[in-house]
């Protein structure tokens, strides 16, 4: 049994004669016959019923017409990987991004590129503040997404491109803020603070995007210190975009301080490192980057 053999059963069936199934493969008549006829004298079956003017499947053929079409299917698969591959698309193409980020137009993109790109795995890794430099630092990832400064410049080279801004509140449960009165930074200093991990960079720290209270809870991921928030753990800065629909039901309230701004204003960016080299699937991914528009919060 050979592919061909498999493929001129295909097209017969689908075509209804033996000469349209001959057109449709370039070949001549006498080949798809001989095809079809070594086939059944393979298994000892009749394949086709040829007493009719259109041929069609006799019982036993209809049983080896289904497994043979997903053969068929097997082998057109196989054909595009084979393609994938000597085009040297990436065997693995990895993305990074830290809280400021909403993952959700990645996924978007991510959702076209699995079935454009069949042969690369993807990763989409989650990380905890300015995560995304570290991360290329490290050769974690191959591109990020993450607040960005432009004191970044000074920690390396990287090209970036930006895709959406952020407003970062302080806000707390009511649960958490009843009876008390919070009207100024020394206020806030005094009470319990859920904040984020920092990371290992050197302007980072634990003052950075917190105040100085204890105790103290930290997390990763701004999933959970959203949970830690409600919960009553404390007060807490949080990009607004992930916290909507909690201000909306009464699950979180800002914190409005006379003494500091309302709220702080960043800007988000695709980044990766000016010296990297981008495989097929990168150079696509950071060029699809360039046609978003997302809404500013």
């Amino acid at each position: 049994m050979t592919l061909e053999q498999l493929k001129a059963l295909h097209n017969i069936v689908e075509l209804g004669t033996i000469q349209a199934a001959a057109d449709a493969l370039h070949k001549t008549q006498p080949a798809i016959s001989m095809a079809i006829k070594k086939l059944e004298q393979q298994y000892g079956f009749p394949l086709l019923d040829r007493s009719g003017y259109r041929l069609t499947l006799t019982p036993q053929g209809k049983i080896f017409y289904r497994q043979a079409r997903g053969l068929l299917l097997s082998a057109e698969q196989l054909e595009s990987v084979g393609k994938h591959l000597a085009q040297g698309h990436e065997a693995v193409f990895r993305i990074g991004y830290d809280p400021m980020c909403d993952s959700q137009f990645i996924i978007d993109i991510l959702a076209s590129f699995q079935h454009q790109f069949p042969t690369t795995s993807f990763e989409l890794i989650a990380g905890s503040r300015f995560s995304s430099l570290e991360q290329l630092n490290n050769n974690e990832v191959d591109i990020t997404f993450g607040a960005w400064f432009h004191l970044f410049h000074a920690i390396g080279d990287y090209l970036t491109l930006p895709v959406e801004e952020f407003e970062i509140v302080v806000v707390a449960s009511p649960q958490f803020l009843a009876g008390k009165s919070i009207n100024c930074l020394s206020d806030l200093h005094q009470q319990p603070t859920v904040t984020m991990i920092e990371s290992s960079l050197s302007f980072d720290s634990e003052q950075m995007g917190a105040h100085s209270a204890k105790p103290l809870v930290k997390t990763k991921d701004a999933q959970t210190l959203k949970a830690l928030l409600i919960a009553g753990m404390g007060t807490g800065f949080i990009p607004k975009s992930r916290i909507l629909d909690e201000l909306k039901q009464g699950l979180l309230q800002e914190i409005h301080l006379d003494d500091f701004e309302k709220s702080l204003n960043g800007e988000v960016r695709a980044i990766i490192k000016e010296d990297k080299v981008l495989g097929p699937v990168g150079q696509m991914f950071w060029e699809r980057i360039k046609t978003i528009n997302l809404p500013t919060i």
